[in-house]
């Protein structure tokens, strides 16, 4: 393969690369064992910005080496001077797909065997435990010039999660074996793919590309269930996850199902539920949860608020009615707003939860400094009394 062709293929897998300084991609192709001139690492950075934005109407050869994995031929025709022309183009599904697939095919090539639990007594109790982790944000990069501090790289998510296993596995010590577990991922689980949101717009400052993104947040929340899975804290354990989001989108949504894919061939005692609506809903003796991120991937101008308003009542009522929800206790839980609070409305209970990331250069500039965590809640599964707290990361400084 050429260097040529090698650099353009990196180019093209990490769009955020493109727009970086040359110095910046000159290191990190160095890294990569990749060693070229920083004339050439700006040639080719100016080639990446044409195959992306239009087909390049370059003249290639026969040889395959001169084009991309890629690119596919967009159009071929002969030139007035008799040779022959012709045009290329990235092919969007390649392009998009590609590393969630890579990741999946990376774990299920591993080999997978199922587990089989020990055999444990019964939980002695009616409660429920849900874990509502929300707005990961991995890859997420708040830059040294921002007025509050936010380490976030990946030993520090790992730590974070390692804390999380410590203090659910201690809710057990403490309440006894519960009859249900409920593990939430609530969306914003990646930052977005090529240093953007879904929906685009505005440049993210990122530490992770694509793939790292992918990798990190399937395998540090494959740990985490796997911890607490064999910590056996309850009969039943279930993984539920929304992917319709403004961060990851559909990019978010293939990690999820590796990991549903994965938690189901090793795991298959465990429930899971892996969405793209924006609302969805799942019921547990009285309680029904109405979940999702609190703002989607393509049509929502404004998220669903912090605190509950008319205009959001009257929009959870019409779901509660259409899907005919009838549960003794309906409780709406959702991530975006990086807070924890609760409000009530007449016929349902509505919680925003915390993030896991906490806040970057931008909320710090709008907002002021903001408090990572995890939000936690246990119910009595066939009564009314609810327990609500929430594990803290420390205060941006």
């Amino acid at each position: 393969m050429s260097i040529r062709r090698e650099v353009l293929d990196f180019l093209l897998d990490h769009r955020g690369w493109i727009k970086k300084s040359p110095k910046d991609l000159h290191q990190r192709l160095y890294n990569l064992g990749i060693d070229v001139s920083m004339d050439d690492v700006r040639a080719y950075q100016a080639e990446a910005r044409v195959i992306i934005k239009e087909p390049s109407t370059e003249e290639y050869s026969d040889n395959e080496d001169d084009i991309t994995d890629r690119m596919r031929v967009k159009k071929v025709w002969i030139t007035p001077e008799g040779k022959k022309g012709v045009s290329y183009e990235v092919s969007p599904k390649e392009e998009s797909e590609s590393s969630i697939i890579e990741t999946i095919e990376r774990i299920v090539k591993e080999g997978i065997t199922p587990y089989a639990p020990k055999v444990s007594e019964r939980s002695t109790n009616e409660k429920m435990l849900s874990v509502f982790t929300s707005d990961k944000h991995i890859g997420a990069h708040t830059p040294l010039n921002s007025i509050y501090s936010n380490r976030y790289d990946k030993e520090e998510i790992y730590e974070r999660h390692e804390k999380l296993i410590d203090h659910i596995t201690k809710q057990k010590k403490v309440f006894g074996k519960f009859r249900t577990f409920c593990f939430f991922d609530l969306g914003d689980a990646l930052d977005g793919s090529d240093s953007s949101t879904v929906r685009g717009g505005h440049y993210l400052p990122q530490n992770m590309d694509d793939r790292e993104q992918l990798d990190t947040l399937i395998e540090v929340t494959i740990m985490t269930l796997e911890a607490l899975i064999k910590a056996d804290i309850a009969d039943d354990f279930w993984f539920i996850a929304t992917s319709n989001d403004n961060h990851a989108g559909s990019f978010g949504h293939g990690a999820l199902r590796a990991i549903q894919m994965y938690i189901q061939a090793k795991y298959p005692f465990v429930k899971t539920l892996v969405t793209g609506k924006p609302l969805e809903h799942i019921t547990f003796g009285n309680h029904t949860y109405i979940f999702g991120h609190g703002k989607d991937d393509a049509d929502m101008r404004s998220g669903l608020p912090l605190n509950l308003n008319e205009k959001t009542e009257n929009f959870i009522n019409d779901y509660i009615d259409r899907k005919k929800l009838s549960g003794k206790h309906i409780h709406v839980q959702k991530g975006d707003l990086h807070q924890s609070s609760t409000n009530y409305g007449k016929r349902f209970r509505y919680c925003n939860n915390m993030s896991m990331y906490g806040s970057s250069k931008w909320i710090h500039s709008n907002f002021g400094s903001g408090i990572a965590g995890v939000d936690y809640e246990i119910v009595e599964l066939y009564g009314s009394d609810i327990y609500r707290s929430r594990l803290t990361y420390g205060h941006d400084s």
